[in-house]
């Protein structure tokens, strides 16, 4: 929800009835402020706990609990300073604990040519191929196509079509190759970003490439697939969503890797049935690979849940994980257990599970030899969420 204030500085001359209808038409010429928000804090707690996607291993030790947070709260701050031209900037902060500092999240100015065409100028953030499974909802952390890249430059939004071309701006986006002379390349890219939105009835279809140099000949990365949004009625929908992905592109390695999810979600009255499956199709670690953008190569995950109001929803969730994105390695758990929903109103939501989490991979056995041997035992989680938007 938006909450609208016209910025006019005619303050006096409002106050006075004589002059009341000139102050409206002055307050509805100016330009409008809005701001919106999300803010979603959660905390989770396990007794014991071994999650190679995060390298921890507590497992082996007895009557141990471990705990963890997460914050994020965003603003938008909107200006429209007439039927042509308007402008965005955002703040946010976001961090695993439960005091994270706000930090600028970019900015950019809009020139609306007509209903169809629009040229922005400052930051903008792409990702493609997001997930709806719960756990890797944050492109900013997981994708099936591409996690966030933040680049500043120029968009061009034409008939479904976005360009972008900019400047990276990401800190950490660096390549990890070397250059012929043996220095180690620099982390400065230049990016370009090019997606279609297709609307076919009901059905969207979104394919995309994006494509980043980083100022050398073979430091460059490469980024295309497609997600489509298929609904059949009321009752099912599916998200199917492809990616290719490949650093380096002219030379043998890395290998090109392809990612693929599909989940779909069947709506039946007061019972509703969702869940994904993701496999990543990746060369052999010796041939070295790219690496996915998602912390194992495979896992599945359904859920069915029941309303049992407006307001509240119970339901249950079974999840298969490879814990790894090596494909040799044997890390696979699995977790079950159930979640509810309670909804007391439409920008508010609360959630919260508990599951038992049962490693099942060869690699967990006391005798594997690998860096998880002897973390076997089933161990227990639990949590809860709270988000709310305005």
């Amino acid at each position: 929800m938006k909450k609208t204030i016209g910025m006019v500085l005619a303050s006096a001359v409002a106050a006075a009835p004589l002059f009341a209808e000139e102050a409206s038409a002055k307050e509805q010429s100016g330009p409008q402020f809005s701001v919106a928000g999300e803010v979603e804090f959660e905390a989770n707690t396990h007794f014991k706990q071994v999650d190679p996607r995060d390298e921890v291993a507590n497992n082996g030790s007895d009557k141990k609990w471990l705990h963890d947070y997460s914050s994020t709260f965003n603003l938008v701050f909107s200006v429209k300073f007439n039927e042509k031209w308007s402008a965005e900037a955002g703040i946010s902060a976001d961090d695993a604990n439960s005091a994270p500092s706000f930090a600028y999240d970019g900015a950019f100015i809009q020139y609306q040519m007509n209903d169809n065409i629009a040229i922005k100028a400052g930051d903008f953030t792409y990702s493609e191929g997001a997930f709806r499974y719960y756990d890797y909802d944050d492109p900013g952390d997981a994708a099936v196509g591409m996690t966030e890249r933040n680049i500043r430059g120029i968009e061009l939004n034409a008939y479904g079509l976005v360009l972008g071309a900019g400047w990276g701006t990401d800190d950490d986006d660096c390549i990890d190759v070397y250059s012929e002379s043996g220095e180690e390349l620099g982390c400065k890219s230049y990016d370009v970003h090019v997606a279609y939105e297709l609307a076919l009835g009901s059905h969207t279809i979104r394919p995309f490439v994006n494509y980043q140099s980083y100022q050398q000949e073979s430091a460059n990365r490469l980024r295309a697939g497609v997600t489509a949004n298929l609904v059949f009625g009321e009752a099912v929908n599916v998200q199917v969503a492809y990616g290719l992905l490949s650093d380096i592109v002219k030379e043998d390695e890395p290998k090109m890797s392809h990612a693929f999810a599909i989940e779909p979600e069947f709506n039946l009255g007061k019972l509703n049935v969702k869940g994904t499956a993701f496999y990543a199709y990746k060369a052999d670690e010796k041939d070295v690979p790219t690496e996915i953008e998602v912390p194992e190569y495979m896992f599945a995950y359904v859920e069915p849940s029941f309303a049992v109001n407006d307001q509240f929803t119970v339901g249950v969730q079974g999840e298969y994980h490879t814990m790894s994105t090596n494909k040799d390695d044997e890390l696979a758990q699995v977790f079950v257990g159930p979640k509810a929903y309670f909804n007391p109103m439409e920008n508010l939501s609360v959630e919260g599970y508990v599951r038992a989490c049962i490693p099942v991979g060869d690699d967990y056995k006391k005798d594997s030899g690998s860096a998880y041997a002897g973390q076997d035992d089933v161990y227990f989680g639990a949590g809860a969420t709270v988000g709310f938007t305005f």
